[in-house]
């Protein structure tokens, strides 16, 4: 059933009018499917800095929020779209009968298909948990986030 939704979300998100991203103000809104599983936004300071926050659950409720950079072009460019490098530090809260807290370390992949606003990503998230069960956990996800003109 998720896999259909995520489908359906990008062939509608697709056929939409094209807008210019990264650009200070532009706010993207999406789904990640992973861990944790939930929606994402994303909010662009300049052409290369971003906030991104979610919520997400699993077996726990998780808040998270993360200061990102972009704009490392280490990876061969496609002919069309982009193709960015992109990392950052947050931190996140999960909830469920105990409250944990963990500094998050993200290390991601974008692509930008060409003439949409739409964001394709896949992020991996190593976790170092300070509160109840100190030690290191790794969340990862694939997502999806659509643009709105600012």
């Amino acid at each position: 059933m998720k896999k259909r939704t995520l489908l359906a979300l990008v062939c509608l998100l697709a056929a939409a009018a094209p807008v210019r991203a990264q650009k200070a103000g532009d706010t993207g809104v999406g789904v990640i499917l992973g861990a944790p599983t939930g929606i994402t936004g994303k909010l662009w300071l300049d052409g290369n800095k971003a906030i991104d926050a979610g919520l997400g659950w699993n077996s726990e409720l998780t808040v998270y929020g993360d200061y990102l950079w972009h704009g490392w072009d280490v990876l061969p460019q496609p002919a069309q779209g982009k193709l960015p490098v992109y990392l950052g530090l947050g931190a996140q809260v999960r909830t469920f009968r105990d409250s944990e807290f963990g500094v998050r370390a993200v290390a991601g992949v974008a692509y930008w298909l060409p003439n949409n606003p739409v964001e394709v990503f896949v992020e991996i998230v190593p976790v170092f948990f300070l509160t109840r069960d100190p030690g290191v956990g790794f969340d990862a996800g694939l997502g999806l986030r659509y643009y709105f003109k600012s």
